[in-house]
């Protein structure tokens, strides 16, 4: 099963501040040990595009074109965790979005993001975000839920915050 092209999502992934994007720790040439920002980049991008696919080391490294011991070690100086923890990291961040876009079962989401079971996905899934998988597309998707009737009823952003409270906003004429 393929899901699509994140192609356009991987770049604003990296372009949005607060999500997995690496916090670059050193990316110059001369930087002894370390990946420069082109082939860090690429390598970020060959991931991105392969989320879907086997992301091996060796892959990895053919891309950034270092042994793949040297990439190992030269992508957790650069990423700050192992390119193995990335791939992961990245493949539950795609797993959240494919959660609230569709209705796509679990184990067909964990079977297309390379986890072996529905088990170990729900395993990982859980470890990261404190909760299961289908607890998350309920809760995502009853929030843009209420955020979609919230729009359709013109609520402004001020009238959002006396809702529950039983209070009514005070207007002054």
């Amino acid at each position: 099963m393929e899901i699509g092209n994140t192609q356009p999502v991987a770049l604003a992934t990296r372009l949005q501040p607060g999500t997995m994007a690496p916090a670059i720790q050193s990316t110059g040439a001369s930087a002894k040990g370390r990946l420069d920002r082109r082939r860090l980049f690429r390598v970020l991008d060959y991931i991105d595009r392969h989320l879907e696919g086997d992301v091996t080391l060796d892959s990895m490294a053919s891309v950034a074109c270092l042994s793949r011991f040297h990439f190992a070690r030269a992508f957790r100086q650069a990423v700050g965790q192992s390119p193995r923890r990335y791939v992961t990291a990245r493949r539950l961040e795609r797993a959240k979005v494919l959660l609230v876009e569709d209705e796509t079962p679990l184990v067909e989401i964990a079977l297309a993001l390379q986890f072996s079971s529905q088990a170990n996905f729900t395993r990982a899934f859980t470890q990261s975000t404190g909760i299961a998988p289908g607890q998350y597309r309920r809760e995502a998707t009853a929030a843009l839920d209420v955020n979609a009737l919230r729009v359709r009823n013109g609520f402004k952003a001020t009238d959002q915050a006396y809702i529950g409270s039983g209070e009514a906003p005070m207007r002054i004429s």
